[in-house]
């Protein structure tokens, strides 16, 4: 019998998680109390979540809501933050803004729609820099499209076996993957801008307008990966439909179907490819 206990453990787990992380639940649990419960959430649940404080709810709700984007974006926008002794903005300012209170009360944590809306306040803030590098709008997009890309659902624990990439397997593009074109060589800029913190710069790096195109896919982990367009991979991905084996491919593209299995093996666990 302890199997079951553990497993009723988990999802009241669960659901004071989502509690915490889900605004429009906690709103309706506390409107509706046990007459009407949200979402298929047994009785029991909903009577131990119910009898929680809702306004202390709330207050560690939204701290945790702060702590939770504060991470993300200074993560993702790492390199617009490092630019900041000379554009005067840092990305994070916005967490302690009006517009991001406003959000607040709408706010899922995780979700793609409440990334969007923090990336669009993040985007907007950076944008409205006076003296920023002639990059910097490149730079602020591709920072926001992993930092979006990385919201949603993700497998967190998974026992059945990776998709096995073979000959016969057939693949399309993932929904995660995207293709950006920039005006700026960004993967030749990144590394001068992680320097600048060691290196005690006095002016940003110039970088080189050079077009450039770049994958930016998110593995189904969560991971965030990008790579160049290149001419190679261009073929690859479009010969890609599903319908025709990578066999097909290969033998279409005149290479050994050997390397093409381990190329698309590799953009399948980056999160580029999908397996049908």
């Amino acid at each position: 019998m302890p199997e079951p206990a553990r497993s009723d453990d988990r999802a009241l787990q669960d659901a004071l998680i989502r509690l915490l992380a889900d605004t429009p639940f906690r709103d309706a649990l506390y409107a509706l109390g046990q007459a009407e419960l949200p979402d298929g959430v047994p009785p029991e649940h909903a009577a131990i979540l119910c009898a929680t404080d809702p306004e202390r709810v709330r207050r560690f709700a939204r701290f945790l809501a702060r702590h939770y984007y504060y991470e993300r974006v200074v993560h993702f926008f790492r390199y617009s933050r490092a630019l900041a002794r000379w554009t005067g903005r840092s990305p994070e300012q916005v967490l302690r803004s009006p517009a991001f209170d406003e959000l607040l009360p709408r706010a899922v944590l995780g979700s793609v729609e409440t990334a969007r809306a923090v990336v669009d306040l993040v985007e907007r803030h950076l944008g409205e820099a006076t003296s920023a590098p002639p990059y910097f709008a490149d730079l602020r997009r591709y920072e926001g499209t992993q930092m979006l890309l990385e919201a949603g659902p993700r497998v967190w624990r998974d026992t059945a076996p990776a998709p096995r990439v073979h000959a016969r397997a057939l693949l399309v593009r993932s929904d995660s993957a995207v293709v950006v074109d920039f005006e700026w060589d960004l993967p030749g800029l990144l590394p001068e801008l992680r320097a600048l913190a060691r290196v005690g710069a006095t002016a940003p790096p110039t970088g080189r307008r050079a077009p450039t195109r770049l994958v930016i896919a998110r593995s189904p982990r969560g991971r965030i990966t990008v790579l160049r367009w290149t001419p190679a991979l261009e073929p690859l991905l479009d010969s890609l439909d599903g319908e025709r084996e990578l066999a097909d491919v290969a033998t279409a593209a005149g290479v050994a179907p050997a390397e093409i299995v381990e190329v698309a093996a590799a953009l399948v666990e980056a999160g580029v490819l999908h397996v049908t």
